[in-house]
Formats: C-alpha cells, sequence, structure tokens
C-alpha cells in the first residue's frame, strides 16, 4: 500500500505514476491511498490497474489519522509505502496502532524540512524519529545529499537508509518523438530563436526568477517555461518590468511535458533547493544539456563539465554567462547532451529503481 498526500503535480506524484502500474505488472497487488480528493493523475493509476482510495480529507481535518488507520486495519497490507511530509507521519504513526511492522519511508524532499517545519517541532522529529516504532523501518532517500543529510543531521541508522534515485520512463519520452519544428508549432513557440526550456513549479525555490533575470543579458534568446504556481502572476509582472515579455513564453501546467524537451536548445534549473530535480533528468535523457544550479540531486543529475553545467544558485552573471556559451558553442552543447543522456539512461531509469525496491521490499521480511 503506498500512503501519499495528494496526487496533484510534484515529482513525487510522477514516480508513484510510474511505480505502482509497473509493480502490479511484476506480480503485487498495490492499492494507492491518497489522503485528498481524486484527481487525473489517480484516475490514470485506476485505469492501468491500481487500486485508488482518495479519502479526500483537507490537510486540517483532524480525522486524517483515524481514517487512515482504519483503511490500513481493513487492508492489513504487508508492507506500507509513504511518500511526502504528512503521509510519512500519519502513516508511520497508522502502521503502529494498526499493528503492521513493514514500512518504507519515502523522503522525497531531503532538508526541505528545514524550510516547512517549525523550530521546536522540528526538535523533537529528529529526537524521537529514530526511536519510535516499527524498529525496523526503511528510509528511502533520493540523492547523495540527502543520503548525507538522513545519517549526519537526523541521524537515522546507517542500516536503515537506502539511496534510490528518482526513475525516469525513457521510453515514454522518445515515444512519437516530435521534430523541433513541429514541437515548437505545437506549443506555439517561435520557430527560429534559440530556445532555453523550464519545467516546475512557480514558486520562489524554483528560481524562475533567476531565468528572467539572465534572459536580459542575452539578446534574441526566448524562454519556455511550463508550470504553475503561487508566483504566476509576479513572474508575468517581471518579465513585463524587464523588458522580456515577448521572448518569454509561460506555458502553464503541462499534462505532457515531453514537447518542451523536443523543442528546446537547452534546459536550465535554476533552484534555490532541489530535493532531486526529474524535469532536469527528464530533459537529459532527451539528450538536452542542461544548466543546473549545485544543489542537492541536481548535482547528482548533471556531473559539471562532462553531462551538463552547474551553476552557484542566485548567481544571475554566471547563470546567464553559461548559458550563452552554450548556445553558442552548438558542438560542445551536443557532446553534453549525449554525455548526459547516456548518464541519466545508465543510472536513472526506472526499472533499475523498480529492482532496488523490490530488493528493499524483500529484506522487509528477512
Amino acid at each position: 500500500m503506498h500512503v501519499i498526500d495528494h496526487l496533484g503535480a510534484g515529482g513525487a506524484q510522477r514516480l508513484l505514476a510510474d511505480l505502482a502500474p509497473r509493480q502490479v505488472q511484476r506480480g503485487y497487488r498495490v492499492t494507492v491511498v491518497c489522503l485528498r480528493r481524486p484527481t487525473p493523475l489517480s484516475n490514470a493509476l485506476k485505469a492501468a490497474g491500481v487500486q485508488i482510495r482518495c479519502l479526500e480529507l483537507k490537510r486540517t481535518d483532524i480525522r486524517q489519522l483515524t481514517v487512515l488507520t482504519a483503511e490500513l486495519h481493513a487492508a492489513q497490507p504487508d508492507i506500507i509505502h509513504t511518500h511526502l511530509t504528512l503521509s510519512c507521519l500519519l502513516g508511520r504513526v497508522a502502521a503502529v496502532i494498526a499493528n503492521i511492522s513493514r514500512i518504507i519511508v519515502h523522503d522525497h524532499e531531503a532538508d526541505a524540512e528545514v524550510f516547512i517545519t517549525p523550530g521546536p517541532l522540528l526538535a523533537l522529529k529528529r529526537l524521537i524519529e529514530p526511536r519510535i516504532p516499527p524498529r525496523r523501518v526503511r528510509y528511502i532517500v533520493i540523492s547523495r545529499t540527502a543520503l548525507s543529510y538522513a545519517r549526519e543531521i537526523r541521524h537515522l541508522p546507517p542500516d536503515q537508509i537506502a539511496l534510490v534515485p528518482n526513475g525516469i520512463d525513457i521510453a515514454r519520452l522518445e515515444e512519437k518523438r516530435f521534430s523541433v519544428s513541429t514541437a515548437r508549432t505545437y506549443l506555439g513557440l517561435p520557430d527560429r530563436q534559440p530556445l532555453i526550456g523550464l519545467a516546475g513549479r512557480l514558486a520562489p525555490e524554483k528560481g524562475v526568477d533567476l531565468l528572467l533575470e539572465a534572459l536580459v543579458h542575452l539578446p534574441h534568446v526566448h524562454a519556455a517555461i511550463a508550470g504553475h504556481g503561487p508566483l504566476f502572476e509576479d513572474l508575468h509582472r517581471l518579465a513585463s518590468k524587464l523588458g522580456i515579455k515577448q521572448r518569454t513564453h509561460f506555458l502553464g501546467y503541462l499534462d505532457d511535458i515531453r514537447p518542451l524537451f523536443w523543442a528546446c536548445d537547452l534546459y536550465v534549473q535554476p533552484s534555490r533547493r532541489e530535493a532531486f530535480g526529474l524535469a532536469a533528468a527528464e530533459a537529459a535523457a532527451t539528450g538536452l544539456p542542461v544548466v543546473a544550479t549545485n544543489i542537492g540531486g541536481l548535482r547528482d543529475v548533471v556531473i559539471d563539465g562532462v553531462t551538463g553545467r552547474l551553476v552557484q544558485p542566485n548567481n544571475i552573471v554566471e547563470l546567464a554567462r553559461t548559458l550563452k556559451a552554450l548556445l553558442e558553442d552548438i558542438a560542445c552543447a551536443r557532446s553534453l547532451g549525449c554525455a548526459g543522456r547516456v548518464h541519466v539512461r545508465q543510472h536513472f531509469a526506472i526499472d533499475t529503481v523498480l529492482d532496488r525496491l523490490d530488493s528493499i521490499y524483500l529484506e522487509a521480511f528477512r
């Protein structure tokens, strides 16, 4: 049983959408319990043969723990696999109450707890987390940075932590691939101008504003930005203020992100924090050269100077200079893109992730 906060947009949700149907194909009896309302993603999972239970509870609903505990009592799954902060907390407590001993806590957010958890609660969590039952809980982290954080800051038992990066459905990324020109026409983008792509939630941590600031220093270069979020209006105003409105294309949330990758010359992920960087990995898998900030899981996706380029966070001058250099040096950009494609396909293929999860599940029974 997978337990997750919601099935809206996000890297954890996309990973689960890739994992669960494949686990069904491998012979697992899979149920996904979502604390919130049904979404198009939950409907897609159901169509793929995954049992779905959407509890339709609000985040502030005090019944969340009792309702989830009742679900676990009724289903008695062999393993509970939790995703995202609230579900990891409630799922673990509910498992203890329901007398279910095998639980996988999947940490998709690395050090994000520092930014989203009040200080006293964070201190309490760090004190009790390694000690509360079930004692044989397994923790999954998704990057080397997250692994270090789990050991050194959260003080989790080293023998209970496994590094499992997010998986990429490589076959789907290449399925029915468009030409660059067709992809740009499909998205309503200019056909001949240099184009930089970015996909992500329009929130401060994603650094979309940094790309807009860098675009000022890149005459004739356009940016295609996919996603929605709380900064949607602010970023539109910033593009107008900077005089780059005509070169900035806000595409909104895309159900299918692939045409964005097919349309662009470069992909950029200028995040201020990033647990993994799924969109950057997907872009690299399609052969796009990737420029990303030197933080978190992006350091696993991009090897600086080999599979892409890393820049320092919040450094607009370095970001603009790096983007300009790759747009001008097409041979270098292609070389980085080819190497990035090989790197992602070797280390982040979805079947490799599934094999690793199989072994973790089996270890839980020993």
